[in-house]
């Protein structure tokens, strides 16, 4: 995998094996923790996504005052000002990163694990629109072909699923539902990334928490989940004990992603993305014993390599911008010389 950093390679791959730890860890605790549509237990998705978001709080406000009271750290939380909560960006991604739980733990509930990301691939796609529309970034055609891979292994997979008679509706509405809150988190994050100026990963994974624990209320309520988490999982220790440590989890692999980057490059990043979710897939498909037709594995294989291919796509054309620039500049200085002669 690509470097752009100077790190110890057992470290760098420490850290992505932390990665995928971390991620599959999660994907398995949630769909654990949010059950299946055959069970007989009350729904208590939304319930589990507000959990999370207040254990991450809790996560970073103990995190900092240890920091700072135990190792003397010159470190304090992330400023809650009126500035950032009235923040039109900060609703705007307060609200894609509840939509995003949502329908995430909604598409775990509906789907198995080993579809899981298959159900869930339009994120690329999405991702290109929206930074067509919303960022003015014009997508150049091998982007687009990119695109078109991971959308044909999108249908494959879906029709490979109808075969197998295993295949939801709802599940495959709530996987494209959380693809495109997925993408819009994204660039909603970069927005309120650039009015940051330290601690930006904490502060952003703090404020995000902060406003999904809040939007999730008035869901929770209207749903019945308070009740319902209470009735039928309250007394459930596994349940509890594991909820709990999700929520560790959901602060982890947030950090876990951010060091995953700040080791390697962001390139590398989605290439260990994508490596990850083959893991995810066939470790989904041993532990519930699955048996998937060649077909079905075709999709998964088109899904990867297009996501893969568009990683390569934007590390060449991010190569070719800069030299570039460096040409443009080269040649701007050189002109500049010469004028400076002529002026003699």
């Amino acid at each position: 995998m690509p470097s752009e950093k100077s790190h110890p390679p057992i470290k760098i791959v420490g850290v992505i094996l932390t990665y995928w730890t971390v991620s599959i860890s999660m994907v398995f605790a949630n769909k654990y923790l949010v059950g299946d549509k055959l069970s007989n237990k009350l729904d208590v998705s939304l319930f589990v996504a507000w959990a999370q978001c207040v254990s991450t709080v809790l996560v970073v406000v103990a995190l900092v005052a240890f920091r700072r009271l135990v190792l003397g750290h010159d470190i304090e939380l992330p400023p809650l000002s009126r500035e950032i909560l009235m923040n039109r960006d900060f609703l705007l991604l307060s609200c894609m990163f509840t939509g995003m739980l949502t329908f995430n733990n909604l598409c775990l509930k509906y789907v198995g694990v080993a579809f899981f990301q298959v159900a869930r691939s339009m994120t690329l796609i999405f991702t290109v629109i929206f930074s067509s529309i919303l960022l003015r970034r014009v997508s150049s055609l091998p982007v687009w072909l990119c695109c078109l891979i991971v959308a044909a292994g999108f249908v494959l997979g879906v029709d490979q699923e109808k075969v197998a008679g295993t295949l939801s509706t709802v599940g495959i509405m709530y996987g494209v539902s959380t693809s495109l809150f997925v993408s819009l988190n994204g660039i909603f994050t970069k927005r309120l990334l650039d009015m940051i100026s330290k601690n930006q990963a904490l502060a952003v994974t703090y404020y995000m928490n902060i406003g999904g624990s809040i939007l999730f209320m008035p869901l929770l309520i209207c749903f019945g989940q308070f009740s319902a988490a209470y009735s039928s999982r309250g007394t459930d220790f596994s349940f509890l004990l594991l909820l709990a440590s999700s929520g560790v989890l959901s602060f982890l692999i947030g950090w876990a992603s951010n060091m995953q980057i700040d080791y390697t490059s962001p390139v590398t990043h989605h290439i260990s993305n994508n490596t990850k979710a083959v893991l995810q897939t066939l470790l989904a498909v041993f532990v519930y014993s699955e048996h998937k037709s060649a077909i079905w594995w075709l999709s998964n294989c088109l899904v990867v390599a297009g996501a893969f291919s568009y990683t390569m796509v934007k590390m060449r054309e991010e190569r070719l911008r800069r030299e570039a620039e460096a040409a443009a500049a080269a040649a701007a200085a050189g002109a500049n010389g010469k004028s400076d002669q002529l002026n003699i």
